[in-house]
């Protein structure tokens, strides 16, 4: 057993259930994450993989359930409130300011957290391609350059947990390869990573524990390195290499 695994929860999500109307978006999901941990949310578009960080983060209230941050419930907590307790979204599509720069766009994710957050130059070191244009509008960078920002307007906030939502959507190749370094490089300085992520091989490959979400609920869950050998897995969402 890891030391992750051995690890109390840092964050712990039990029997949540997220509706929007009629829809039942997420239906009974429970999973809990180690302090340091790294776990993999995967599964189809329209899973519901999304729509549990957007539980857990705070963007939408589940309609019944609890979430628990180092054991404080902060199921009704606002947003903000749960970034200054050190849970920080990375979302989907990124979401940065793109006629803001670099630099006012990192500023901007330090201002919850303004005496825990890091400096600039411990983002720059991080991210040196953000480095190089820190003066530039962010709508200047590449998309692989944006997700990187967006990244890293997370980590300025010095984030006990980050969630991130589908970082590697739309790169290139090159790309997903650096973005999943950034994760690990995230990971290994102590940071809980709960990962959504379309490439369901890849973020298995990096994550300690994943499970795989259908219609709302959890129907696989288990080591990271058990799933991508599990043939119910494999044929669902891996595919052959």
């Amino acid at each position: 057993m890891s030391d992750h695994e051995q690890a109390a929860p840092i964050l712990e999500v039990e029997s949540v259930n997220v509706a929007y109307g009629r829809v039942q978006a997420v239906r009974d999901v429970s999973f809990a994450v180690p302090e340091g941990g790294l776990i993999a949310l995967v599964g189809a578009n329209g899973a519901g993989k999304s729509s549990v960080l957007a539980a857990v983060s705070g963007l939408v209230r589940p309609g019944s359930g609890r979430i628990r941050l180092e054991g404080n419930d902060i199921t009704r907590w606002p947003a903000h409130k749960r970034v200054g307790a050190g849970l920080v979204l990375v979302p989907e599509g990124r979401q940065i300011l793109g006629t803001l720069t670099v630099a006012e766009n990192l500023l901007l994710g330090a201002h919850r957290r303004r005496r825990q957050a890091a400096s600039e130059t411990e983002m720059y070191e991080l991210f040196p391609v953000l480095a190089e244009r820190r003066a530039l509008p962010a709508s200047a960078l590449s998309g692989g350059e944006q997700q990187m920002l967006a990244i890293a307007r997370a980590m300025i906030a010095k984030p006990r947990v980050v969630l991130l939502d589908e970082p590697s959507m739309g790169l290139a190749p090159k790309m997903v390869d650096e973005v999943f370094a950034v994760i690990e490089r995230i990971r290994a300085s102590g940071v809980t990573v709960v990962l959504v992520e379309q490439n369901a091989r890849r973020a298995l490959r990096a994550a300690d524990t994943g499970h795989v979400l259908e219609t709302g609920a959890i129907a696989h869950s288990g080591p990271a390195a058990d799933l991508l050998k599990d043939p119910r897995v494999v044929k669902a969402y891996l595919g052959v290499e």
